[in-house]
Parts: C-alpha cells; sequence; structure tokens
C-alpha cells in the first residue's frame, strides 16, 4: 500500500541565500517575530512500524568568502512510498518528493520572505519543490524539478543506526535559475558583499536529508 508521510527533509530545497543584517546578528525584533512564527501546514502521519522521523537540511552561500547560510523546509511530503519494502532503498524506490516553498525556514524571517517573493518568486510554478527517487546499480538518483525543468542528479547516500541519509550539491543554473539570483543578489547588494566589497550570490545550494526508520523496520 502507497501512501503520504512528512519528510521534512530532502531537495530540495532548492535555494538558499541570506539577506540578514551584515553583522549576521539578528535584531531583537525579528527573533521576536520569528519565535511566534509557525507554519500552516500540516504534515502527513509518518507509517507505524516504517518510518520514525525525517529532517532536511540545506546550506546556501553568499560573498567571495563563500559565507555559509543554513536553514531548512519545515514541510516536505513524500508520496507513494513503499511501505512493504524491506530496505530504505525498496521504500524509497520511486517516491515522489514535494518541498512546500512556504515552509521555508532559515531562522529569519526577513531572509525567509525575500527568499520567497524574490527568488522563488521570479521562478515559475514555485509553490512546490518536486522530486523524486531512484536506485540503479548501487547508486542513489535524486531527479528534482524546480522552476519547469527537471534534473537529476546522483546523490551520496548511507543506512546506519536505523538512519537513511542522503547528500549532494545542486546548482540552481541548471533549472535557468538566473533571473531569480540576478534579482535576490539586486536586492540584497550590500548584504552579500564580502572584505573584498564585491557583492555575490552563489547558485551552488548543500543539501542533507536524512529519514530515520522505525526500531522494527526490517525485522
Amino acid at each position: 500500500m502507497r501512501n503520504t508521510y512528512t519528510l521534512i527533509a530532502i531537495c530540495a530545497a532548492m535555494s538558499f541565500y541570506s539577506c540578514n543584517n551584515k553583522t549576521e546578528e539578528q535584531p531583537k525584533e525579528e527573533q521576536v517575530e520569528n519565535q511566534q512564527t509557525e507554519t500552516t501546514e500540516e504534515p502527513t502521519e509518518i507509517v507505524t512500524g516504517v518510518i520514525r522521523k525525517s529532517n532536511v537540511e540545506w546550506m546556501g552561500y553568499k560573498t567571495t568568502e563563500k559565507v555559509g547560510v543554513p536553514g531548512h523546509f519545515d514541510v516536505v511530503l513524500v508520496k507513494n512510498v513503499n511501505e512493504e519494502g524491506k530496505t530504505p532503498q525498496e521504500v524509497l524506490e520511486g517516491a515522489d518528493i514535494v518541498a512546500l516553498v512556504s515552509s521555508l525556514n532559515s531562522d529569519m524571517i526577513v531572509r525567509d520572505e525575500k527568499l520567497k517573493d524574490i527568488l522563488f518568486g521570479n521562478m515559475i510554478n514555485t509553490k512546490e519543490i518536486k522530486g523524486q527517487l531512484h536506485f540503479k546499480e548501487g547508486k542513489t538518483f535524486l531527479k528534482l524539478t524546480l522552476n519547469n525543468t527537471s534534473k537529476e542528479y546522483e546523490v551520496q547516500s548511507s543506512f546506519e543506526n536505523n538512519v537513511f541519509t542522503i547528500e549532494a550539491d545542486v546548482d540552481l543554473m541548471h533549472f535557468n535559475a538566473n533571473k531569480a539570483l540576478t534579482a535576490l543578489n539586486t536586492a540584497c547588494l550590500d548584504l552579500h558583499k564580502g572584505a573584498d566589497g564585491v557583492s555575490k550570490t552563489w547558485s551552488e545550494v548543500h543539501i542533507k536529508g536524512q529519514v530515520e526508520f522505525s526500531e522494527s523496520f526490517g525485522k
């Protein structure tokens, strides 16, 4: 039987840059707003006896020094999971991944709004970021769809201590995001300047997704 599960992880995710203060320190007002902010989306239930919990982290970069800007998606749904699978690969083969852009979270509400409105706002059909997992000849692949463009990546994967992990570097230029990146860098021109005075928004994003399987999985 195939179902829908919450995977607070994977993909996608795909654009993760900062427009915060130059000192990287949040103003008190913004900290208070973030504490009160909650996602309006309700995650679906994970599968009893199969998946316990999951998460995703992303890292975007700014300035020529390539300063990292971390964040995550609060809600990423995974559909069509094989509940009867005996291995992580069997469970996740062909799973449809849907990351909700509205749940983008970098722990700074001002930055989040700029990413949603300016970066994703300059792309097509970006209410969701879609992906699909496949396993071929011992390798793991993630097919991502963003801005009406699809790209398949070979990703690193491992399964240790009942946790399935994938990691990959994604390039937004593979998704025709030049216009969106230029708009974001323009909006954050001074905030993305480093010691050399050059403003830079990197198209590269590092993603790390983890799915923790239930203790009884595979037994």
